[in-house]
């Protein structure tokens, strides 16, 4: 709670500091009316048929109740735009912390289904908690000190009322603590189910998805599959309400019994005497306030406990380990020379993807990777780009091991083209301009890079030109085929300015001649630094200075295409049985 309080200050301090006041100001009300409908039934008792005369003496009791309610009312309008102010300002600046953080983390946490439930739980927590647990903890406090302004009133009545009114209330608060808990722990359950029912949602409505789904005759099959699932879900929820009321239902029958036993020592009380008509009225609108009060707090106080295992959650993912640090070791400020050795990589706890992988790229060298699905290229490139640390050997830049490197100062020389490049539902300057996305305002350099990317005609055949939305997402934007879009890619990585260039296959789906004049291309725009090219076609890995031949995590063969065919090795089979495939 402190942490979150913290959060809460510096996100919205003006705001907290009024909705706290304008939390804790009405509490005192409630004993003031009391107090005031007390004279005024004892006033209207005493002038009973008094006439005009009478009716003076309990106007300014009647204008003090109304300027009570009056206050009230503006209190009430005060802390609601105090509270709007809070919660949307804390649930987008929670919402961010979470995002930076996912954006922050190491790649590999990404081969992991706990970390996604993880982001789950804490994007659903910053979402619909974070203002919650504000609101409950500043109701419960509220409460408390009506409680206290309460008992004050029982000083006139009789000491044991407001102790038989906690004793009959006990129950409730260990049945909220339980309900709690259990809310809690069942929601931690759901979070896999409830991902698997949000990716449905997302495959059915998702532009790309739409065209197999309708092939395939996929809707309903989805559709059901997430309502059986849904209604899983409901049902676990349901079963869990019908049980929590059964125990509430148990709390509340006890504090009848109390609020009955309070009221028969307040009318022994006023048989005797010891209490003026008003004040019988007062003391039993307290022992039904008061009562109604603690119920309301002790619930105030489940919510508090149950919101703050959510907060937890999300103070534990914002609070993990990132790849950022201290005490990095500087890289060189000279090309980078970049050598691998005795990598081996797995994902997650899966088998080995790469085993005991050494090689060397140097400064300004072409090199390609190439070898069957599955042998281990895209892996060893994100291990180049240092999205990866190995999971034993190392990757040194410049002569320093990549894991004593800060990530962020690595990356800023490394550019790639990757096989599912993104496209980016924004304007055509974004796209090429994220590449670097703090120089995003130099048009001349963007069209610098749309020009050797080759996406400079696409642009220029745009209504918009530059500032043409693309894509289908948002309202006016355009589509593109994907080798426009992929032009677009070229011209980002381009843009970026980087030392080391990544091209991962993204010709997948081009014919072999056209794949090959990419790769041209791609190599022309590397005239001046290090590059690698992934392909599966061995015709396009001749663009290359130096070639290696991948198989199951290992490299199998490296030389020249002309060495590699001389040695009539794996290469030199693929090369051959490719070739016959084009003739």
């Amino acid at each position: 709670l402190a942490w979150f309080a913290g959060v809460l200050w510096r996100g919205a301090p003006w705001a907290m500091a009024v909705g706290v006041c304008g939390q804790f100001l009405p509490a005192f009300l409630p004993a003031a009316r009391i107090l005031v409908i007390k004279e005024l039934v004892d006033g209207v008792h005493a002038v009973y048929g008094q006439g005009a005369a009478g009716f003076a003496v309990v106007v300014p009791l009647l204008t003090w109740l109304a300027g009570l309610r009056l206050l009230e009312a503006m209190l009430t309008a005060v802390r609601g735009h105090a509270a709007a102010a809070v919660r949307e300002k804390t649930s987008w600046q929670l919402q961010e912390r979470v995002l930076e953080q996912a954006a922050r983390v190491g790649l590999n946490e990404f081969e992991y289904r706990e970390f996604f439930d993880r982001m789950q739980r804490a994007l659903q927590a910053a979402y619909f908690r974070a203002y919650g647990i504000f609101r409950d903890a500043m109701s419960t406090l509220e409460s408390a000190i009506v409680l206290c302004t309460l008992i004050a009133l029982f000083a006139t009545g009789h000491w044991s009322i407001p102790l038989v009114l906690f004793l009959g209330t006990a129950p409730v608060f260990y049945t909220q603590m339980r309900r709690g808990r259990e809310i809690y722990a069942l929601f931690h359950e759901q979070t896999p189910e409830q991902r698997r029912a949000e990716y449905l949602v997302g495959l059915v409505t998702d532009r790309d998805a739409a065209k197999e789904i309708r092939l395939y005759g996929l809707g309903d099959f989805l559709v059901r599959t997430w309502e059986n699932l849904a209604q899983t879900l409901r049902r676990q929820r349901f079963r869990l309400t019908l049980q929590q009321q059964r125990y509430l239902f148990g709390g509340r029958l006890s504090g009848i019994g109390s609020a009955l036993l309070a009221l028969v020592i307040l009318l022994y009380q006023a048989a005797y005497g010891a209490l003026t008509l008003g004040g019988f009225f007062a003391l039993a609108e307290t022992i039904v306030r008061f009562q109604g009060t603690l119920f309301q707090m002790l619930r105030q106080m489940g919510d508090v406990f149950e919101q703050a295992l959510y907060i937890r959650d999300l103070r534990s993912f914002v609070e993990s380990p990132t790849e950022q640090g201290v005490g990095w070791e500087e890289l060189p400020e000279r090309p980078l020379d970049i050598a691998v050795e005795g990598v081996r990589f797995t994902y997650g706890d899966g088998p080995s993807v790469l085993n005991r992988v050494s090689l060397r790229l140097r400064p300004g060298e072409k090199l390609a990777l190439v070898g069957a699905n599955g042998a281990g290229k895209t892996t060893l490139v994100k291990l180049l780009l240092g999205l990866y640390p190995p999971s034993e050997g190392r990757v040194l830049y410049n002569g320093v091991d990549g894991r004593q490197l800060d990530p962020e100062i690595l990356r800023r020389r490394c550019a790639a083209v990757f096989q599912d490049f993104v496209q980016y539902q924004r304007t055509a300057r974004e796209n090429i301009g994220y590449g670097q996305a703090e120089e995003l305002g130099d048009q001349a350099r963007v069209e610098q890079a749309a020009l050797a990317g080759g996406s400079a005609p696409i642009v220029a055949a745009l209504a918009a030109g530059y500032d043409a939305t693309l894509g289908r997402y948002f309202e006016g934007g355009q589509d593109l085929s994907r080798g426009q879009w992929q032009k677009l890619a070229l011209s980002r990585a381009y843009f970026r300015d980087a030392q080391l260039l990544v091209f991962d296959e993204p010709t997948a789906a081009l014919d072999p001649r056209a794949e090959l004049e990419v790769f041209r291309q791609f190599r022309a725009l590397s005239e001046d630094k290090s590059a690698v090219f992934v392909s599966h076609r061995m015709a396009s890995a001749r663009v290359a200075d130096r070639i290696i031949v991948l198989d199951e995590g290992r490299v199998l063969e490296e030389g020249t295409h002309d060495e590699l065919m001389a040695r009539r090795g794996e290469y030199a089979r693929m090369f051959a049985l490719q070739a016959q495939r084009y003739q």
